[in-house]
């Protein structure tokens, strides 16, 4: 495990409240014991990362996405201490990075929501979604993104390429903008969680 973090960055963090969810920088690690510097979090959301609850961990290397859940040991100001875990997966990046949206919708908030026939693919960086009239490449949407574990994420929709189909239907490319990080680590479990079925 020691080796596995020593290789690992960018890091995210997820306590039972997702919407506490943040990032930390790895400060030591030992066999037993990973300690970390919570950033990107203010006192409120350090409060949701209570010792002894569990928490999930995501983390990238070159060979991809890295996961586990541990036990929080302790937390002292913005410093947590986690216990260090044999037991993680490791998914490539390009298997998880686009999933389908399965039980899941995406709403547009700003316009006709008729318009959404089907949604191919989502990431944590944007979405492909097939529509009946195009979008303006020079405008930015409000969208809500419902998950199938009932986790609601609102930000915009940047239409990055418009293709037009057969059927008369448009394919649609398009990149989040204005994402919360927390709502970009949910969006990331969620990928990785879908996978995870996917392979059972």
């Amino acid at each position: 495990m020691k080796e596995l973090i020593e290789s690992t960055k960018d890091f995210k963090i997820i306590p039972n409240n997702f919407k506490s969810a943040g990032a930390f920088e790895l400060l030591s690690v030992t066999d037993e014991l990973i300690k970390a510097k919570l950033i990107l979090a203010d006192s409120s959301e350090i409060k949701d990362y209570k010792a002894g609850s569990i928490v999930e961990v995501f983390g990238v290397n070159n060979a991809g996405l890295v996961y586990f859940e541990t036990k929080l040991i302790s937390v002292n100001g913005d410093v947590a201490e986690l216990a260090a875990t044999e037991d993680y997966s490791i998914i490539q990046r390009r298997e998880y990075s686009r999933v389908g949206l399965k039980q899941g919708t995406i709403s547009f908030k700003d316009i006709n929501n008729n318009i959404i026939l089907n949604v191919t693919d989502i990431s944590a960086g944007g979405a492909k979604i097939i529509t009946n009239q195009p979008l303006d490449l020079n405008r930015q949407y409000e969208i809500e993104i419902n998950l199938s574990n009932n986790m609601k994420i609102n930000c915009n929709l940047k239409p990055i390429r418009v293709d037009k189909n057969d059927n008369d239907s448009y394919t649609i490319s398009g990149k989040f903008t204005d994402l919360e990080n927390a709502d970009r680590i949910i969006l990331i479990q969620y990928a990785f969680r879908i996978k995870m079925e996917e392979q059972k």
